[in-house]
């Protein structure tokens, strides 16, 4: 017995024709795309069935006629390999020889690999077996095939146009799916235009989902420019104040952060390497809406190594503006609540160190913007009526370039002694933790609470009925005999 397969090229053809149909025969128009002159109603969906068809005779080449056994196997290999499918014993007639067989096969073996099929006859297995054959255009839908064409010939300007139908919504479900354990699951490359392209009416133009448990490891959607713009955001929804449902980039997160940026740490000299930069008719809005007192911040912002936050306003309008009932609180040596505080230059013979007590000599000019700053010396018995405050700090001063070429004035707190030309910060008003005596048996026998004052001699003590003397404040706690400091609470009269 013989077999003689008829256009088994064409039978295999139809296979992979009717496999791609199986995803829908009704195709619905895309959000944006151009309606159909007719309106089409569902179809039913085409079977996942091939056509086997062949030519029958005997070993004399007489066609055969009547109802025979057949089975049909798939290997992956043309004479050993594994078994892929197998159709079982199928009562198939044969009429002048020629045959014709609907074979359920499963979808998921035609995945690129090479496949033949092995016939099997009133339990004879003819041999050799068939090998499966693409048609020219089925070379596109192997492993690394390329699609190639115009798009401007193909209704909607798309190469490749799957449709799915199906209403019902899942993790799992999706017109076209990719799957990788090592590279990418999707990949675009595009010259000039979109690489990937999404468009939705109400839901996710584009949506990325992460299964994984350990933090810090997955990415629902990661991307990555070489030199512009690594996620660009847009919306034109109705302006709002703000229009939080219409946002350029919206991000979510119940655990960690809801969007996160950081520019380049290698080169922190540098004012264009922003975690993130906001430009707009108001460049950043931020809103705390935690019920907390202490979590609900507008914004919190840290530095690891300079400062907090740094902002600069145009030549007619503030740098920046705090409204409120408390305005602005802080917490380092600007702390307005607990003592009223001054950046100074000093323009005496000697040098300050902190806690000394400094007194007026008129006005100089800042090195920033040539703004008027007060000029202080130590205090001695020449210039006592001047006191003024005391000293809390050295201030280190800088002219700094920005990346543009334009210059900037940075003032910095530091350690040390501040010698004649350079600045400080004094306290005057409030209180100093660290004032120094010059005689400390002046005020060994001082309570807390009582005033202290300048003597004709330009030393501290306790105040008396001496009227020549000017009190400076009052004592605020008990003397540090070893550094020869006490605190004090600046009340100049």
């Amino acid at each position: 017995m013989k077999s003689k397969r008829l256009l088994p090229q064409i039978s295999i053809i139809a296979a992979a024709l009717l496999l791609l149909g199986g995803l829908g025969a009704y195709w619905p128009a895309l959000v944006g795309a151009d309606s159909p002159d007719s309106a089409l109603s569902p179809l039913s969906t085409i079977g996942d069935a091939i056509t086997y068809q062949g030519y029958l005779t005997d070993e004399n080449d007489k066609p055969l006629n009547g109802t025979f056994t057949m089975r049909f196997v798939i290997f992956n290999d043309a004479v050993a390999g594994s078994t892929l499918w197998d159709s079982g014993d199928l009562s198939i007639d044969v009429d002048d020889g020629l045959f014709e067989a609907s074979l359920p096969i499963e979808t998921d073996i035609f995945n690129g690999e090479e496949l033949w099929v092995s016939q099997i006859v009133n339990g004879e297995t003819l041999s050799p077996r068939q090998e499966i054959l693409p048609t020219p255009m089925a070379h596109t839908l192997r492993p690394g095939a390329v699609i190639k064409g115009t798009a401007n010939a193909i209704s909607n300007n798309y190469l490749l146009e799957v449709d799915m139908n199906n209403d019902a919504f899942a993790f799992n479900r999706g017109a076209i799916t990719g799957k990788s354990t090592t590279g990418n699951a999707i990949y675009g490359l595009a010259e000039n235009g979109r690489a990937i392209y999404g468009q939705t009416r109400d839901g996710y133009a584009v949506y990325g989902f992460d299964g994984g448990s350990n933090a810090n490891q997955g990415y629902a959607g990661y991307f990555y420019s070489a030199n512009g713009i690594g996620v660009y955001g847009y919306s034109n929804g109705n302006r709002g104040h703000p229009n939080i449902l219409a946002p350029g980039v919206y991000g979510q997160s119940n655990q960690g952060v809801g969007v996160y940026g950081r520019g380049d740490t290698s080169n922190s000299y540098s004012f264009y390497n922003e975690g993130g930069y906001f430009e707009g008719g108001k460049g950043l809005y931020a809103r705390g809406t935690d019920v907390s007192s202490q979590q609900g911040y507008g914004a919190r912002i840290f530095s690891d190594n300079y400062r907090g936050m740094y902002v600069q306003g145009s030549n007619t309008w503030y740098d920046a503006y705090f409204g409120g009932s408390g305005g602005i609180n802080a917490a380092s040596y600007t702390d307005r609540v607990a003592a009223t505080q001054s950046l100074v230059v000093n323009l005496g013979d000697t040098v300050i160190k902190p806690g000394d007590l400094v007194a007026m000599m008129g006005i100089s000019t800042s090195p920033e913007d040539g703004q008027p700053i007060l000029a202080v010396a130590k205090v001695d018995v020449n210039n006592r009526h001047a006191v003024i405050g005391v000293a809390k700090e050295f201030i280190s001063v800088k002219t700094l370039d920005f990346e543009n070429g334009s210059e900037y004035v940075d003032f910095a707190p530091a350690v040390g002694i501040i010698a004649p030309g350079s600045y400080l910060v004094i306290i005057t008003d409030g209180l100093a933790p660290v004032v120094n005596v010059s005689s400390l048996e002046l005020v060994t026998n001082g309570l807390i609470g009582d005033k202290v004052t300048l003597s004709a001699r330009g030393e501290m003590e306790l105040s008396s009925n001496d009227t020549s003397g000017i009190v400076v404040g009052k004592l605020a706690g008990p003397i540090d005999e070893a550094n020869g400091t006490i605190p004090l609470f600046i009340d100049i009269d």
